[in-house]
């Protein structure tokens, strides 16, 4: 009788553990030595947590989170027409230019390059790239700036100038839909020539400069900018140079822009040059 016994509780133990749990619990069961809640059990005898839930992003009012301000903005410009039959013309105009702006600096360049000829006869071919870095001032409307400014024209006795510049300036409207800023400051000038001419020396000259810009709607808008540079050596000889274009924004996906504008350089004393040179131009922009 006890050897029967004890056979039974032998064959009891090989079915079940001390536990009274199964001696091979199905696997994802958990229940294998004492397997904490949520945790789950696989065939390689591997305990896993289940993964948190995610947290969601919030912002207290409900919008998306800001995107960090654009620091670098530019735009090139083309334009291009011309014939041939009777007369033989061909207009090229290129331009390009770049913007980047902080909270304690702005930084402006711009090129532009004009060619014109007619049966073979040039009547125009320049080039002028301006460019102008501000120190901005917290809390007040002055700045300080400095600016280089070359250009260039086969048709005139000199092939170069180039201007150097410093002075303050003074925003007197600022905002999202009109800008008025005016400078004033000092520096020199200086006149190369490349066909053998003789060297230029440089001359000092003010400056005194103005930018307005202004948004009629959401596709249309006016910019402008104008400096003069009275001479300081000799009174009463002066240079003029400014730009105004009405911008018409054609596609927004691909910020093409139509420009209409006239570039305005007179001279008091152009040397073998005319005094006045008024060039009009219309060319599409592509802003980026």
């Amino acid at each position: 009788m006890f050897r029967g016994v004890l056979a039974i509780a032998i064959v009891a133990l090989g079915s079940s553990n001390s536990w009274g749990q199964p001696a091979t619990p199905p696997p994802g069961s958990g229940a294998y030595f004492g397997a904490a809640p949520g945790q789950t059990f696989d065939d390689k005898a591997v305990f896993t947590q289940p993964p948190p839930a995610p947290k969601p992003v919030t912002v207290p009012d409900g919008s998306l989170p800001a995107l960090p301000p654009k620091i670098w903005t530019g735009a090139v410009e083309f334009g291009l027409n011309g014939g041939q039959g009777d007369t033989n013309v061909l207009n090229i105009k290129f331009g390009t230019q770049l913007d980047r702006k902080t909270e304690r600096n702005l930084f402006h360049t711009d090129f532009l390059y004009a060619l014109n000829r007619e049966n073979g006869t040039i009547s125009q071919n320049q080039a002028l790239w301006n460019s102008r870095h501000e120190h901005l001032f917290t809390d007040t409307p002055w700045s300080l700036f400095s600016a280089l400014q070359i250009e260039y024209d086969q048709l005139r006795s000199y092939d170069l100038r180039f201007g150097l510049y410093g002075g303050l300036s003074y925003a007197w409207l600022n905002n999202d839909i009109t800008l008025f800023k005016t400078r004033a400051g000092a520096g020199a000038m200086r006149e190369m020539s490349t066909q053998g001419g003789p060297p230029g020396k440089w001359v000092p000259e003010a400056v005194l400069g103005m930018d307005l810009n202004h948004k009629f709607t959401e596709r249309q808008a006016f910019v402008s900018t104008v400096d003069v540079y009275p001479s300081l050596s000799n009174l009463g000889q002066y240079r003029v140079r400014a730009r105004a274009a009405y911008e018409i924004l054609v596609n927004p996906d691909y910020g093409m822009v139509l420009r209409l504008g006239i570039q305005e350089r007179y001279d008091s004393n152009p040397g073998e040059g005319q005094r006045n040179a008024l060039n009009y131009f219309a060319t599409l922009m592509f802003r980026f």
